[in-house]
């Protein structure tokens, strides 16, 4: 029960950073002149960097060169840094060719590839638990990043492929580190992994060239999104993993956009109607309903 415990609360944190993270960009986007591909790129070369220098701070420097021990490690980290910028890079896309709302939602859908990856692949059989959990998320997310408006999305175009797809490199990325995650520790996998990222996202963007105002807001937001917004959220989502299932990790990132609608509403000043506290009401049983005992909580604890 504790690990259950654990595992919700990590997983749910790691929205919360991440709907906290989009607030900040919204910021810099809208009065600093930056960009998302621009901002992609620092976003991942600076939490890698700060990450590793943390790890290298508490557990020394030669704990992060544990990667480079084993050519096995180095495979698997460097595929996990592909796998994080490609998550970024399509769901960029997606908002591109459709609209923010129409993205989230496809993301949404992340926990069925995880669900039908561990039936498939793990013989695990999937428990009545997860498709409610699974239906409330995609039922909250809709609600909040729609307002209630559904004639705003669109599922027709090639931005739901592209977030079909950015659903699916996450639900790879939740599921692959798991093994080296397990040798090297979560710090060296995400920190190496984003470095691996940002790098190769330098060779099509340069980040250093663009034109943004930096003053000490546009820092402060820059910090946050590093620090809080990437490194903690990634580093709890995958710690979640060690506690509950995938499928259980992804399906409480729907904290994600509820966190972000929250804080823009506290900062922001945006408005909260009738529909969005309805999805807040579905994402926030979510977690409610996975903490709680039942007889298919064993079944929901990771091995």
């Amino acid at each position: 029960m504790l690990k259950i415990l654990k595992g919700v609360f990590l997983a749910a944190f790691a929205g919360c950073c991440w709907g906290s993270m989009a607030v900040a960009a919204q910021y810099l986007f809208t009065n600093c002149g930056f960009e998302a591909r621009h901002l992609t790129t620092l976003r991942l070369i600076g939490a890698g960097v700060l990450l590793l220098v943390l790890q290298a701070a508490f557990g020394g420097f030669q704990s992060i060169l544990k990667p480079f021990k084993e050519k096995r490690n180095i495979r698997d980290v460097l595929i996990y840094g592909v796998g994080v910028l490609l998550i970024q890079y399509t769901f960029f896309l997606a908002i591109e060719q459709s609209n923010a709302g129409t993205a989230a939602i496809m993301v949404g859908v992340g926990p069925l590839f995880i669900i039908g990856y561990l039936a498939i692949c793990k013989h695990r059989k999937p428990v009545p638990k997860e498709f409610f959990c699974l239906f409330l998320a995609i039922s909250g997310v809709s609600l909040v990043v729609t307002k209630g408006n559904f004639e705003s999305l669109d599922f027709v175009s090639t931005g739901a492929f592209w977030g079909l797809l950015s659903s699916a490199f996450g639900a790879f990325c939740t599921v692959q580190p798991k093994n080296v995650i397990s040798r090297v520790g979560v710090s060296n996998v995400v920190g190496w992994g984003m470095v691996v990222g940002g790098s190769i996202a330098c060779l099509f963007t340069n980040p250093f060239a663009m034109d943004v105002h930096w003053t000490l807001p546009s820092v402060l937001c820059y910090f946050q999104i590093i620090a809080f917004g990437t490194v903690a959220a990634f580093w709890c989502y995958l710690k979640s993993t060690e506690y509950v299932i995938p499928s259980i990790t992804a399906i409480l990132g729907s904290f994600e956009p509820l966190s972000a609608v929250a804080l823009s509403v506290i900062i922001l000043g945006a408005t909260f109607n009738s529909y969005e506290l309805l999805g807040a009401t579905a994402i926030l049983a979510n977690m409610l309903i996975l903490a709680w005992p039942s007889k298919d909580t064993e079944s929901l604890t990771a091995n």
